[in-house]
């Protein structure tokens, strides 16, 4: 039934729960799961592309987060490994619903495995959440993991 199954990762706790779900699915359909890791642009106050001090600032945030971001998926393919699943990864760039949906379209992915809370701070307690968007918007079924009070 699944072919390729979509795990968005951010390296939270919630984010790794889900990573189980989305890896255990896979290996009871013989699937690929598909890590992505969303690199969410950060408005450096009054920052302009070019030279100098602010664009080296934002250089550094931007590798920081990919670094996080690769940290993240290292982590998720480990797992997969311990199940015999293969891992394609990816690290996107832009806002993380975006990057989700657009991912999953130009995949091919047939679901979507994502916790329903992230690392978001205050924003992962009210609606308009990563996981909400992309559950209203996704064409495709998607599989929310719910996280324990604890991990929040």
């Amino acid at each position: 039934m699944f072919e390729r199954i979509l795990v968005p990762t951010d390296g939270s706790e919630p984010s790794r729960n889900a990573a189980k779900t989305g890896i255990e699915l896979a290996a009871a359909h013989g699937a690929t799961v598909h890590a992505l890791y969303a690199v969410e642009p950060i408005p450096l106050g009054g920052f302009t592309a070019g030279s100098g001090p602010a664009s080296r600032e934002f250089g550094d945030v931007v590798e920081k987060q990919r670094a996080e971001g690769q940290e993240a998926i290292d982590e998720l393919v480990a797992m997969a490994d311990e199940h015999g699943v293969t891992v394609i990864e990816s690290i996107g760039y832009g806002k993380p619903d975006e990057e989700i949906l657009e991912y999953a379209d130009e995949e091919g992915i047939d679901a979507i495995v994502m916790g329903t809370h992230g690392r978001s701070g205050v924003g992962r307690f009210v609606m308009g959440s990563v996981a909400e968007k992309v559950v209203r918007k996704s064409p495709i079924p998607v599989v929310t993991v719910r996280t324990s009070e604890e991990d929040l």
